[in-house]
Protein backbone atom coordinates (compact mmCIF):
# COMPACT_ATOMS: atom_id res chain seq x y z
CA UNK A 1 0.00 0.00 0.00
CA UNK A 2 2.73 2.41 1.00
CA UNK A 3 4.49 1.91 -2.92
CA UNK A 4 1.49 2.88 -4.25
CA UNK A 5 1.11 5.88 -2.51
CA UNK A 6 4.39 6.80 -3.37
CA UNK A 7 4.73 6.04 -6.81
CA UNK A 8 3.53 8.39 -9.76
CA UNK A 9 0.97 7.44 -11.90
CA UNK A 10 0.86 8.69 -15.71
CA UNK A 11 -2.53 8.73 -16.74
CA UNK A 12 -3.27 9.84 -20.59
CA UNK A 13 0.22 11.67 -20.88
CA UNK A 14 -0.70 13.64 -17.56
CA UNK A 15 2.17 13.14 -14.39
CA UNK A 16 0.38 12.94 -11.12
CA UNK A 17 1.98 13.32 -8.12
CA UNK A 18 0.91 12.28 -4.72
CA UNK A 19 0.94 14.03 -1.96
CA UNK A 20 3.44 12.63 -0.57
CA UNK A 21 6.09 13.68 -3.64
CA UNK A 22 4.25 17.08 -3.81
CA UNK A 23 5.15 18.19 0.01
CA UNK A 24 8.62 16.98 -0.58
CA UNK A 25 9.01 19.40 -3.86
CA UNK A 26 7.86 22.41 -1.52
CA UNK A 27 4.73 22.35 -3.05
CA UNK A 28 1.06 21.10 -3.40
CA UNK A 29 0.20 21.69 -6.86
CA UNK A 30 0.87 18.45 -9.31
CA UNK A 31 3.99 18.45 -11.34
CA UNK A 32 4.35 20.38 -14.11
CA UNK A 33 1.75 23.15 -13.07
CA UNK A 34 2.44 26.30 -11.62
CA UNK A 35 1.03 28.13 -8.67
CA UNK A 36 -0.85 32.02 -8.84
CA UNK A 37 1.36 33.79 -6.28
CA UNK A 38 -1.83 35.25 -3.86
CA UNK A 39 0.59 36.61 -0.98
CA UNK A 40 0.32 40.31 -0.75
CA UNK A 41 -1.99 42.74 1.29
CA UNK A 42 -4.61 42.78 -0.99
CA UNK A 43 -5.55 38.98 -0.85
CA UNK A 44 -7.39 39.17 2.07
CA UNK A 45 -9.00 42.65 1.75
CA UNK A 46 -13.02 41.76 1.28
CA UNK A 47 -14.23 41.93 -2.92
CA UNK A 48 -16.82 44.39 -2.16
CA UNK A 49 -13.78 47.10 -0.20
CA UNK A 50 -11.73 46.56 -2.77
CA UNK A 51 -14.37 48.11 -5.24
CA UNK A 52 -15.10 51.02 -3.01
CA UNK A 53 -11.34 52.00 -2.08
CA UNK A 54 -10.54 51.80 -6.21
CA UNK A 55 -12.33 55.18 -6.40
CA UNK A 56 -9.94 57.14 -3.84
CA UNK A 57 -6.32 55.55 -5.32
CA UNK A 58 -4.32 58.17 -6.88
CA UNK A 59 -1.73 56.23 -7.98
CA UNK A 60 -1.79 54.29 -11.37
CA UNK A 61 0.35 51.97 -9.75
CA UNK A 62 -2.21 51.18 -6.84
CA UNK A 63 -5.10 51.37 -9.21
CA UNK A 64 -3.33 48.44 -11.41
CA UNK A 65 -2.90 46.10 -8.42
CA UNK A 66 -6.42 46.65 -7.40
CA UNK A 67 -7.80 45.81 -11.02
CA UNK A 68 -5.42 42.73 -10.99
CA UNK A 69 -6.58 41.66 -7.55
CA UNK A 70 -10.38 42.25 -8.89
CA UNK A 71 -9.82 40.38 -12.09
CA UNK A 72 -8.18 37.35 -10.56
CA UNK A 73 -11.52 37.67 -8.34
CA UNK A 74 -13.78 37.29 -11.53
CA UNK A 75 -15.27 40.57 -10.30
CA UNK A 76 -14.82 43.00 -13.75
CA UNK A 77 -16.84 42.76 -16.96
CA UNK A 78 -16.06 44.19 -20.22
CA UNK A 79 -18.09 46.99 -19.42
CA UNK A 80 -16.15 47.52 -16.00
CA UNK A 81 -12.77 47.79 -17.82
CA UNK A 82 -14.18 50.12 -20.17
CA UNK A 83 -16.12 52.81 -18.47
CA UNK A 84 -15.14 52.36 -14.36
CA UNK A 85 -11.85 53.10 -15.09
CA UNK A 86 -12.83 56.73 -16.71
CA UNK A 87 -14.96 57.00 -13.90
CA UNK A 88 -18.01 56.09 -15.81
CA UNK A 89 -21.72 54.75 -14.98
CA UNK A 90 -23.39 52.56 -17.49
CA UNK A 91 -26.58 50.05 -17.56
CA UNK A 92 -24.69 46.25 -17.63
CA UNK A 93 -21.87 47.42 -15.64
CA UNK A 94 -21.58 45.38 -12.26
CA UNK A 95 -21.82 46.86 -8.89
CA UNK A 96 -18.59 46.48 -7.87
CA UNK A 97 -17.54 48.63 -11.12
CA UNK A 98 -19.88 51.65 -10.25
CA UNK A 99 -18.64 51.68 -6.56
CA UNK A 100 -14.99 52.22 -8.71
CA UNK A 101 -16.46 54.81 -10.90
CA UNK A 102 -18.48 56.64 -7.97
CA UNK A 103 -17.09 55.00 -4.74
CA UNK A 104 -19.96 53.97 -1.72
CA UNK A 105 -23.51 55.73 -2.24
CA UNK A 106 -24.98 58.08 0.20
CA UNK A 107 -27.86 55.19 0.60
CA UNK A 108 -28.86 51.91 -0.59
CA UNK A 109 -32.09 49.82 -0.34
CA UNK A 110 -32.54 46.57 -1.20
CA UNK A 111 -35.22 43.84 -1.43
CA UNK A 112 -35.69 40.19 -2.73
CA UNK A 113 -37.96 39.90 -5.34
CA UNK A 114 -37.36 36.03 -6.38
CA UNK A 115 -35.68 33.49 -5.26
CA UNK A 116 -31.51 34.89 -5.01
CA UNK A 117 -32.52 37.82 -6.93
CA UNK A 118 -32.18 41.53 -5.40
CA UNK A 119 -33.09 44.65 -6.38
CA UNK A 120 -31.22 47.23 -4.96
CA UNK A 121 -31.34 51.60 -5.13
CA UNK A 122 -28.24 53.24 -5.27
CA UNK A 123 -28.40 56.86 -4.16
CA UNK A 124 -25.94 59.16 -5.21
CA UNK A 125 -25.96 63.24 -4.90
CA UNK A 126 -26.65 63.80 -8.67
CA UNK A 127 -28.35 59.83 -9.83
CA UNK A 128 -30.18 57.01 -8.34
CA UNK A 129 -28.82 53.46 -9.84
CA UNK A 130 -31.07 50.36 -9.55
CA UNK A 131 -29.39 47.03 -9.65
CA UNK A 132 -30.68 43.83 -10.08
CA UNK A 133 -28.24 40.70 -8.58
CA UNK A 134 -25.39 42.83 -8.73
CA UNK A 135 -25.88 44.54 -12.43
CA UNK A 136 -26.71 47.86 -13.55
CA UNK A 137 -30.23 47.66 -15.31
CA UNK A 138 -31.52 51.66 -14.86
CA UNK A 139 -30.52 55.11 -13.84
CA UNK A 140 -32.93 58.00 -13.21
CA UNK A 141 -31.57 61.39 -12.60
CA UNK A 142 -32.12 62.90 -9.13
CA UNK A 143 -34.41 65.79 -9.26
CA UNK A 144 -36.12 68.00 -5.90
CA UNK A 145 -39.32 66.60 -5.99
CA UNK A 146 -38.97 63.53 -7.69
CA UNK A 147 -39.12 60.35 -5.74
CA UNK A 148 -36.74 57.89 -6.41
CA UNK A 149 -37.31 54.55 -7.93
CA UNK A 150 -39.85 51.96 -6.06
CA UNK A 151 -38.43 48.49 -4.86
CA UNK A 152 -42.39 47.62 -4.15
CA UNK A 153 -43.91 48.22 -7.74
CA UNK A 154 -47.70 49.57 -6.94
CA UNK A 155 -50.01 46.59 -7.79
CA UNK A 156 -52.64 47.43 -11.37
CA UNK A 157 -56.02 47.93 -10.47
CA UNK A 158 -57.57 45.12 -12.04
CA UNK A 159 -61.85 45.33 -12.86
CA UNK A 160 -63.66 42.16 -12.02
CA UNK A 161 -64.04 39.63 -14.50
CA UNK A 162 -67.17 40.33 -16.87
CA UNK A 163 -68.15 37.05 -16.75
CA UNK A 164 -68.45 36.50 -12.93
CA UNK A 165 -70.81 39.07 -12.55
CA UNK A 166 -74.19 38.06 -11.26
Amino acid sequence: MKQLLKSTFTVIGFSLVTLGQAQAFGTSTPAGKMAIDRSGPLTKVPTIQLCVDYSTLKSDAEKQEYIKELDLRSQLSEVDHKYALQGKVQPNMTRCGMYMALGKPLQESSRQIRPMTFKTVHVYPDMYYVSQSGMLVDAYERKEGVLPPTLYPEKPEVAESPTLKK
